[in-house]
């Protein structure tokens, strides 16, 4: 047994030789407990590392615009159009903080080194909890997968690296790729190793959220490419607690094909304006769910989807 999340929950192995579902209708019917429920395994939301990715040909960056500011002229309706912003100067800020709720990050990738947030209120490697968040010399993050923090430990950590670089891949260094925001600072949140459970996602998903409650830090978003299990109270408690504090919870869709109208995808499908049993609802619906569209325009074949999920 044992505490975790800035909830009032409580992590129970089940005894050997129980079925599941029984032991949790037992846990529910005791009066000193509000629910249970499992401790999901989640899976990152892998999408295939074709040749036009390797190519850095980033079409998803690309606009409609005539002349086009696109590599060799390229033009793309369907893109961003983040290249526009870029040629206006706006190329983002290191005061805008974006959690990767993920596997790992490479924090010493070219393209994203410079872009690694540092924790100004922890002493390295001193082996103390100098911000008192209950994580020690979390310099870079946070490992949850481990219990360290060692936020990148293999090339294993890919996706992670991945999704940071099309947030925050730093542009015009001639190598690589380009993110949306060249100087965004990215927090790693690791929880996938490859796959992840409930109770570390709950940890991570507090993890950001406790930072910007603590010291104020403008953390706007947290990406989480991943999915998997059914609902979890403890999981949307954590995400309504994540949109009362302002940060947003970006979510991706799923890789089933499925309408996530009439078959619930989680995270994506949960809803931060619906209360749980522990946490009262926040004003506004924190989640957005992102669907993955082609060069085309049309939905990939592989994406999930929903008009109102």
């Amino acid at each position: 047994m044992q505490h975790f999340g800035d909830g009032p929950m409580l992590r129970v192995a089940t005894p050997v030789g129980s079925q599941l579902q029984q032991y949790i209708n037992r846990l529910q019917q005791h009066p000193g407990i509000q629910y249970a429920e499992p401790n999901y395994i989640y899976r990152a939301s892998y999408v295939s590392n074709d040749s036009s990715y390797t190519a850095g040909n980033l079409w998803g960056m690309y606009s409609n615009d005539n002349p086009s500011a696109g590599p060799a002229g390229t033009t793309n309706q369907f893109g961003s159009a983040a290249e526009q912003a870029w040629r206006d100067g706006f190329i983002g800020s290191s005061s805008t903080i974006v959690g990767v709720i993920d596997t790992g990050i490479q924090i010493d990738h070219p393209d994203l080194a410079a872009n690694i947030w540092t924790n100004p209120y922890e002493v390295p490697n001193d082996g103390l909890d100098n911000d008192g968040n209950g994580y020690a010399d979390d310099v870079h993050g946070w490992d949850f997968a481990d219990g360290d923090n060692s936020v990148y430990d293999s090339p294993a950590d890919d996706h992670g690296t991945h999704v940071s670089g099309t947030i925050t891949g730093t542009g015009g260094n001639g190598i690589g790729v380009a993110g949306v925001n060249w100087n965004a600072t990215i927090i790693s949140g690791k929880f996938l190793n490859p796959s992840g459970t409930t109770a570390n996602a709950i940890l991570a998903v507090d993890y950001f959220t406790d930072l910007k409650i603590r010291h104020g830090m403008n953390i706007v978003a947290t990406n989480n490419s991943w999915g998997g299990g059914g609902y979890s109270q403890g999981l949307h408690s954590a995400i309504i607690r994540h949109a009362k504090s302002n940060i947003l919870f970006v979510a991706a869709a799923g890789n089933a094909a499925a309408n996530n109208d009439t078959t619930a995808n989680y995270p994506s499908n949960y809803n931060t304006t619906v209360a749980t049993t522990t946490e009262t609802a926040a004003s506004y619906d924190g989640v957005i769910a992102v669907a993955s569209i082609d060069s085309a325009g049309a939905l990939s074949g592989f994406s999930s989807y929903g008009a109102t999920t």
